[in-house]
């Protein structure tokens, strides 16, 4: 293992007072003996209960660690993203999901590939305990922007880990979860490879997951009409040929 990698994480966090505690400690509790500089960057995205107090908390209690930002209201996923990137200071850069539906020994699987001309990213395909119709719905969502794209992905979703020299080359446009999809098409298009692991999809403890939200979808729709039709993405705006 490579412990040279210096590495920022951002948490988007919009109301996820009952996780994200649990979500920073599994990331410092797993990371840190694997890395040289661990970096988590909390977004409080506009939350309305106990989340920016806890983040506060977080920050004070691991300082050399957590940076914070705070939205007035809530942005989206996406400026979440960008504003985390925008203040980095790691030489690679992904993000980790403030529900801790996700596991960060995922991260750790993925530090042993990381490569200056690669991306890593994670899917569950196999391995996925959300419900049949969930399952279904991501699958429709990857075989549509494969058929569309000309790519061949098994997963947009997942953890992703960018040189972040990658994602400061070209522009990141999509307010919602779409921009997890741009980001690595983007990078395809820049020449970067991309390496594909199966890990296992933990089962959240609180809650239900904000991906299938009317918000979410409403967001969804709109960056995909945006990118993929009125900007003909994938067939103009990413194609230099």
């Amino acid at each position: 293992m490579n412990k040279s990698i210096n590495i920022s994480i951002c948490i988007p966090a919009c109301n996820e007072q009952k996780s994200l505690r649990s979500a920073v400690e599994d990331l410092i509790l797993a990371l840190s003996a694997y890395v040289n500089e661990l970096e988590i960057i909390i977004v409080n995205d506009g939350s309305q209960d106990a989340t920016a107090h806890i983040a506060e908390q977080l920050a004070e209690k691991h300082s050399n660690l957590i940076k914070i930002i705070h939205h007035k209201k809530c942005l989206g996923i996406g400026t979440s993203y960008r504003d985390a990137l925008a203040i980095a200071k790691g030489d690679y850069f992904t993000w980790f999901p403030a529900d801790h539906e996700n596991s960060a020994a995922e991260l750790i699987s993925c530090l042993n590939h990381l490569k200056e001309n690669a991306i890593v990213t994670c899917h569950h395909r196999g391995k996925d305990p959300r419900s049949l119709w969930r399952r279904g719905i991501s699958s429709f969502y990857t075989w549509g922007l494969n058929r569309y794209l000309h790519v061949n992905l098994r997963y947009y979703n997942g953890l992703t880990i960018f040189p972040i020299e990658a994602l400061r080359s070209f522009p990141l446009l999509a307010n919602g979860v779409f921009l997890l999809a741009e980001s690595i098409v983007r990078a395809i298009k820049m020449g970067y490879n991309v390496i594909e692991l199966s890990a296992p999809l933990q089962k959240r403890n609180y809650g239900k997951s904000k991906a299938l939200s009317f918000n979410s979808i409403k967001q969804i729709l709109r960056d995909s009409f945006y990118l993929l039709f009125k900007n003909k993405w994938g067939k103009g705006i990413l194609d230099e040929d």
